[in-house]
């Protein structure tokens, strides 16, 4: 039996470059079929546990890379590095993100949005025990629980006067308000719900009558840069089909009113 690399040095230059070309094609090939997620968790929406990926927009990612029959490949980041990834091209697609002049600079959104309207931020209270909010200034000298980092709506953001209380993570403010160290709580509305089912708070906590709506749509992100027109239109078809064929609003049913335990006439998400 002649030796391997023997073989090589002896084998027609015109046949190495033949497979040395078909090799890149293929690389190439798996490429093109392979969706690279940039991955930022986002509770409840995108977790990360020892089992491996879940919650509903995670799983609207899988739907729509099974549909535009691509591999999904996770990449972890906090999200400055996923918005770097997308700009740069290291990244195709991600969920959850706001729609701004400036990431449209470098980000296609898709034209069918996952949710029509975001959710209006909204004020929780002790159940009969605090006075209820109807309107901005009632939150003048209350303790107000919000979650470091975060924003939430404009003069809210911006408000030095307020009696504002941070923490890293919102379990913790719900947690605070339920033993009486905050008078309430600000956050979105499906996250705000999630965390009354997991900490079993719907009996002692309840929503002030004043919210803020967001009427802004979300749309799944694409990198202009890595992701080419053909591939784009994929996505785009198989998006529409998720929504014309209720796929889309069985994920979000399974995976976040179900799998959290949320009553569906709690939060409406659409």
């Amino acid at each position: 039996m002649r030796h391997p690399l023997r073989l090589f040095r002896h084998s027609h230059p015109r046949a190495l470059l033949a497979t040395a070309v078909l090799a890149l094609a293929c690389q190439s090939a798996m490429a093109a079929d392979t969706l690279v997620f940039a991955f930022e968790e986002l509770l409840p929406w995108k977790t990360r546990t020892q089992g491996g990926y879940g919650g509903a927009y995670t799983e609207i990612v899988r739907e729509l890379a099974r549909r535009a029959e691509m591999t999904l490949e996770f990449r972890n980041c906090p999200l400055k590095r996923c918005l770097y990834m997308l700009e740069q091209g290291h990244a195709d697609v991600a969920i959850g993100l706001r729609d701004t002049p400036e990431r449209r600079r470098y980000l296609n959104f898709l034209k069918t949005p996952y949710r029509e309207h975001s959710s209006d931020k909204v004020f929780y209270i002790l159940r009969d025990q605090s006075p209820d909010i109807r309107s901005y200034e009632d939150l003048a000298k209350l303790r107000i629980g919000v979650t470091s980092g975060a924003t939430y709506f404009d003069p809210f953001d911006r408000d030095t006067a307020l009696a504002k209380e941070d923490v890293p993570q919102t379990e913790s403010n719900f947690r605070k308000l339920a033993l009486g160290r905050l008078d309430a709580v600000v956050v979105p509305e499906d996250q705000g719900e999630a965390h009354v089912a997991r900490l079993a708070l719907r009996n002692k906590v309840t929503k002030a009558a004043y919210r803020v709506p967001d009427p802004s749509p979300r749309s799944v992100a694409v990198s202009k840069k890595s992701v080419d027109a053909a591939t784009l239109d994929k996505l785009e078809r198989a998006m529409e089909g998720m929504v014309r064929d209720g796929t889309l609003a069985a994920l979000i049913k399974r995976h976040y009113y179900e799998a959290l335990n949320v009553p569906l006439d709690s939060v409406r998400i659409r």
